[in-house]
Formats: structure tokens, C-alpha cells, sequence
């Protein structure tokens, strides 16, 4: 066979097995920005697990998954490669990093985007500024400090309490804003102070706080420092009911919470009942135990009602998707006006003999508003 008769042959096998342009256009895409490398490389095996478990078998719909590598070099290429790919919609984007990057170009290409970490105030902002069409499937920073403060306005408001922080800047910024909350509801600390983080001893603060009379005290801080204080205050019989954030979830390295501690924190959602399912078929897959799995599901399920509204370009129309109730791996999931969800994530706990139990609280109903 001639040289011209083998370029011909060649020329038309590959025509058969390439795709056409209209194949390609007739398998709508969802793309997958989340780090599948380096440090944070857990995360993005926990987003596509959760995303490939609520495909399934697929149908009419692919998953393309890009590595953001959680960095703003890494999340300016997705933005590329998932403009280049034709994805119909994107979802992930644990890191702030890699999202500051690839929104303004996704968005320039008319993508929408199903957020996941994300937890910046914001976000909100830029959306309504620039127009993005974005969905933010995580909770606000404001939330954790919502969630304990609402639950605190009820349970101490006949008690002395004082509020305390390690300094940080997560520590002080859940401390005053849980503070906010509770002198807007007519509750004042009768104790404030920053502490030094990370000593072995506490026992000169749980003094000052017996001094000022707050026998109940919220710690703007993380796991060790509650462990301090509480091991200090049993050992110099001063009785303290201690809250805080989600900080105080730590291995037990980190120290032992004493029972009654309460705190705010995401629940482990493959306990509940709508992730149950989806526990079962994963409970061997060690990326499944907790993080972004669920969270992944459910952006994917709504990502795929969406695909039902595509327009002429292949994009998910975002505005449908406001203001409708999903039912998902995460239970009832609504977004507001502005891109945000209408139900606060968090939930109070207690701890009981090391574990974490759900506190009887209308604050852990789940309820969308």
C-alpha cells in the first residue's frame, strides 16, 4: 500500500472512532474543580467520590474533573481547561485560592458555579457586582457564630456567663460576633478577656472567672485550650459549662472536652437519614467517612436537575434553581436571592462521654427558611 493510501486509511479510522461535534455537544458535561494533588489531595478525593456516586451510571451526562491544586495558578487553569471542555456546569472548589481565580473567567464563559467551602461573606458581593452565576452549597462564616449564639440566647439567659478568645483571628471574630448576637438579645458577658493560647495551665483564668461569677463560659478558641481550662477548673472545684465552635473537634491528642461542652459544628452527614443510602454503598471507600462527600453529592444532584434548562450554548440556566426546594444527600436545600442557602448547616452539639450528641435545640431542625 502506497504512502497516500496509508495516510487515507489512517485518516478515516480516526474519523470513525472521534467523536462528532455533534456527539460531543449531545454529552453535557459537569466539571470537577477540586485539588487531586499535593497536600490537600484528600479533598479532592472526597469531592469526585461524592460526585461519582450521585451520577451513577451516568445517562447523558459526564463528569470532567480538573486538579485546582487549592492554589490561584491551579484554579486559573481549570477556568481554562473547563472553558476549552464545554462544561455545561462546575461544581467544587474547596479553596478560596483556586476559586478567586477561575470565577471571573468562568463566569465571563457564562458557567455557573455550585460552590463547595467557600465560607467568605463576600462572596455574596461579588456576585451581585459582577454578575456571577453561582451557588454557594456551603455555609457563611457567620453561621457557626449564628448557630451557637441562637442556641446560647435560650440556654443561658438566666445564668452569669463570660466570653473569652485565644487571640486568633478565628478566635476572636466567633467570639464577638456570638457576643453581638447575645447583647443584641439583652445578654451581657459578666466576663470578657483574651487568654494565651496553648499553656498547660489555665488555672489563673478559671480563677478570674470565679472571681467575676461566670460559671459558664464561650471560648473563642480551639480544642486544647478548652481541654486546659476544663481540666483546671475540675482541679480547683470550680464548676464551669464551657461552648465554643467547631475548633473544639480535635483528636484526642488535642485533650479530653468535658461532658456538657457544647459547641457548633457540622454533623457527619452520612448518619443521617437522606446520606444513609449513599453510607452503605460507600462504607468501604476510606475517603467516605466524613468532609466533602455528601456536600458533592448533593451539588451534583442539583446540578443535574439543572441540566434539564440548559440554553442554546450548552450552560445551565442558574435563575430556575433560586428559590427551588431540592431534595439531596444533605436533606431539603433551597438557595436565596442571592446565591446563598436559606439553611444554616451548623448544628449544636453536647458532648457525652466523648462523642458528639445532637443538643434538643430548634436550631438542629434542619429547616430551610
Amino acid at each position: 500500500m502506497s504512502s497516500r493510501s496509508l495516510a487515507q486509511a489512517a485518516s478515516l479510522i480516526a474519523a470513525i472512532m472521534a467523536p462528532s461535534g455533534a456527539q460531543a455537544q449531545d454529552t453535557p458535561a459537569i466539571g470537577i474543580s477540586a485539588p487531586m494533588s499535593g497536600y490537600f489531595a484528600i479533598l479532592g478525593e472526597q469531592v469526585e467520590t461524592g460526585a461519582r456516586a450521585a451520577l451513577g451510571d451516568g445517562g447523558d451526562v459526564t463528569l470532567q474533573v480538573f486538579d485546582d491544586e487549592c492554589s490561584t495558578e491551579g484554579g486559573a487553569r481549570t477556568a481554562d481547561a473547563m472553558i476549552a471542555a464545554k462544561v455545561s456546569i462546575a461544581i467544587g472548589f474547596p479553596c478560596i485560592e483556586s476559586f478567586d481565580a477561575a470565577m471571573p473567567k468562568l463566569a465571563e464563559a457564562k458557567i455557573p458555579v455550585i460552590l463547595l467551602g467557600v465560607q467568605a461573606e463576600g462572596i455574596t458581593e461579588e456576585r451581585e457586582k459582577n454578575g456571577w452565576k453561582l451557588l454557594r452549597l456551603a455555609p457563611r462564616n457567620s453561621d457557626e457564630a449564628d448557630a451557637i449564639a441562637g442556641y446560647l440566647a435560650t440556654a443561658w439567659r438566666s445564668v452569669n456567663f463570660g466570653i473569652i478568645d485565644d487571640g486568633t483571628l478565628y478566635g476572636r471574630q466567633l467570639a464577638e460576633a456570638v457576643r453581638f448576637a447575645l447583647e443584641n438579645d439583652n445578654l451581657k458577658p459578666v466576663f470578657t478577656d483574651t487568654y494565651r493560647p496553648q499553656l498547660q495551665n489555665q488555672i489563673s483564668l478559671v480563677r478570674r472567672l470565679r472571681k467575676a461569677g461566670a460559671a459558664y463560659v464561650f471560648i473563642g478558641g480551639d480544642a486544647f485550650d478548652a481541654a486546659i481550662i476544663g481540666k483546671d477548673a475540675k482541679a480547683v472545684d470550680v464548676p464551669l459549662t464551657l461552648a465554643g465552635g467547631s475548633a473544639l473537634i480535635a483528636p484526642p491528642t488535642d485533650g479530653t472536652l468535658a461532658d456538657g461542652t457544647v459547641l457548633a459544628a457540622l454533623p457527619d452527614w452520612l448518619d443521617r437519614e437522606p446520606a444513609r443510602d449513599l453510607a452503605k454503598k460507600l462504607e468501604k471507600n476510606p475517603v467516605a467517612g466524613d468532609g466533602y462527600v455528601v456536600p458533592a453529592h448533593a451539588a451534583v444532584e442539583i446540578a443535574l436537575t439543572g441540566m434539564a434548562g440548559r440554553d442554546d450554548s450548552g450552560h445551565v440556566a442558574i435563575e430556575p434553581l433560586i428559590g427551588k426546594t431540592f431534595g439531596t444527600a444533605l436533606g431539603p436545600v433551597r438557595f436565596d436571592e442571592n446565591g446563598d442557602l436559606t439553611r444554616n448547616l451548623y448544628e449544636v452539639f453536647t458532648v457525652r462521654d466523648g462523642r458528639l450528641e445532637p443538643v434538643d435545640s430548634d436550631s438542629n431542625t434542619g429547616a430551610i427558611r
